[in-house]
Parts: structure tokens; C-alpha cells; sequence
């Protein structure tokens, strides 16, 4: 199990995802240091509107550094260029998850089905969907403080009575926080590895096997090189000269002869462009370290 390391700074990195609920489309922020998320009901899904209502968060909590998602229509169809602009004009980094492997989006797909959850209780309860989204924002997480306060250092009012004391703002130790998230996780990944192995490692020109469509055939291809930010990606041409990049549980290693074509990278517009979050070591190379496991 590949843990993310927790950003230093609150709204640093956001995780952001589309989802259907009650025939309506929404919008899912969710900050990868406080857990805080906000959603949004969206007009429509085309990247004008998306960007219009990240817009409006960004300009309530600042603009994070990094912004990820999914390999969406929004991010990177014919509207990826406007994206594109939004995020140079803004100054963050857009990073997008490897093709196929929305998982790599988790943090954002775990709150999409929480906010699922909590909105077809309050709907099934009759009861105020945004007081229980307020309830969560006041709720503490993992013995280090409620996504509020590790976000804004302070407690919301809410209909729960309260002292004007425990309202009063309160800055968060951000390096004991970070530390007891990160321990937290990293106890979850020991119970996890317990009952998985490690895939191999992939090299420059190994021969491989690629699976181009979730649950498709393995088509047989050629490692051109990993992806530069993250490591459990890589491109791998085809037998047709396509180059396409996935994540290394879409990719078997195997012993096959390759009948190579010369395409350049750069030359072949069927490679699906990604980054992600690097955490704080920006510029560390961590590639060997962090093994994609697979359950046994």
C-alpha cells in the first residue's frame, strides 16, 4: 500500500471529483492536510462551469498549490486547454491520475461517497443536509483536532450550544498534526501489506503486457520510460507504435520478443499527459521506494 504523504501546509493540496446525486451533478473539493471538503451543485459538467465554482472555493480558502483529479472529460478533452489556462493564470499545479486507475484519486473518491452517504440520510430523515455537512466540519478526526479548526484554527458555531472560550480562535501545531495524521497512516499501511506482495519494478525497454481498457485484453508492448513525477507510472508502447501511460497494475512483465517501432514521445498524441502530488520532498526521486502492491 503507497500512502500519500500529508502536505505541510492546510489547502496546500486539494483532491477534486465529480459525482451524481438526486438527478443533479456536483462539484467535490476536499483538502488532503484537513479532511475539510466542499461541494458544489453544478449547472452543468462542461470544464466553463467546473471552473467557474472552483473559482468561488478557491476564493473563500485561497488557491492550493496542487489540484488534482481524475482523468475527466473536464480535464482533458477538447476543454483541457481552458483548464489548462485556469490553472497558469491561477498559479497551481494540475495533477490528474493515471488513466484507468481513478484510484490514485482516492481521496477524493472516498469523500464523494461520504457526502453521498450523509446527503441521502439527511434526505431520507428530512433533515437539513448542509447542518450535517457542518456537523462533519466539527466533528475531530484521528485524535488531532476536527477538519475546522486544522483548516481555520477555530471551532463553527453551530446549533449545539457553545462558550464564546471554545469558539475562540486556536492556532493547530502543524508539525505534531502532520506527524499523528502520517503515523495514522502509515498503521494502516502495515495492516494492509500484511496480505499483499510488492510488483517488480519496470525498466527501459523491458517487454510488456498492457491492459489499454479496465477488465480488457493485455495487449503486448514495450516500456519507453516512467512518468517523471510519479513513479508507479509508465509509458508503454504498443505493438501498433501507440504510446499510451498507465499505472503499473495495468502493466505484466513479461519475457515476449517486441517488434519495436521508433515513435518519440513527443511525436505521439495518444499519450494521456499526468502529474501528481509529490508532497513536500518536491524534487526527490522516490521511485525505487514505493512498490505498487497488489493483493494476494
Amino acid at each position: 500500500m503507497k500512502i500519500s504523504e500529508i502536505p505541510d501546509l492546510p489547502w496546500k493540496a486539494v483532491g477534486t471529483d465529480l459525482f451524481h446525486w438526486n438527478n443533479n451533478n456536483y462539484l467535490m473539493v476536499v483538502d488532503y492536510y484537513s479532511r475539510y471538503f466542499e461541494i458544489a451543485k453544478l449547472e452543468n459538467t462542461k470544464a466553463t462551469c467546473v471552473i467557474n465554482h472552483l473559482k468561488s472555493i478557491f476564493a473563500r480558502h485561497g488557491i492550493p498549490q496542487y489540484v488534482r483529479s481524475d482523468c475527466g472529460p473536464q480535464y482533458t478533452s477538447a476543454e483541457f486547454n481552458m483548464f489548462k489556462k485556469f490553472a497558469e493564470e491561477w498559479g497551481f499545479t494540475h495533477q490528474k491520475s493515471s488513466p484507468n486507475y481513478q484510484q490514485s484519486n482516492g481521496l477524493a473518491e472516498r469523500f464523494v461517497q461520504s457526502a453521498k452517504n450523509m446527503l441521502n440520510k439527511a434526505h431520507k430523515e428530512g433533515k437539513d443536509p448542509y447542518l450535517s455537512m457542518l456537523a462533519y466540519r466539527n466533528t475531530p478526526i484521528e485524535d488531532v483536532g476536527s477538519p475546522a479548526q486544522l483548516l481555520m484554527n477555530r471551532r463553527l458555531r453551530s446549533t449545539i450550544p457553545a462558550t464564546n472560550k471554545i469558539l475562540r480562535p486556536r492556532c493547530v501545531n502543524l508539525k505534531t498534526t502532520r506527524e499523528k495524521i502520517q503515523n495514522s497512516k502509515q498503521k494502516q499501511k502495515f495492516y494492509y501489506d500484511r496480505n499483499t506482495k510488492p510488483l517488480e519494478y519496470l525498466k527501459k525497454n523491458e517487454t510488456v503486457r498492457i491492459q489499454l481498457e479496465k477488465g480488457g485484453k493485455w495487449n503486448p508492448g514495450k516500456i519507453v520510460d516512467n512518468h517523471d513525477v510519479e513513479p508507479n507510472s509508465f509509458h508503454v508502447k504498443t505493438t501498433e507504435g501507440a504510446i499510451y501511460r498507465r499505472n503499473r497494475r495495468h502493466i505484466m512483465k513479461t519475457k515476449e520478443d517486441f517488434d519495436d517501432k521508433e515513435i518519440e514521445i513527443e511525436d505521439n498524441p495518444e499519450i494521456v499527459a499526468n502529474e501528481t502530488f509529490p508532497g513536500n520532498n518536491d524534487n526527490v526521486d522516490n521511485r525505487e521506494t514505493t512498490p505498487v502492491v497488489r493483493r494476494t
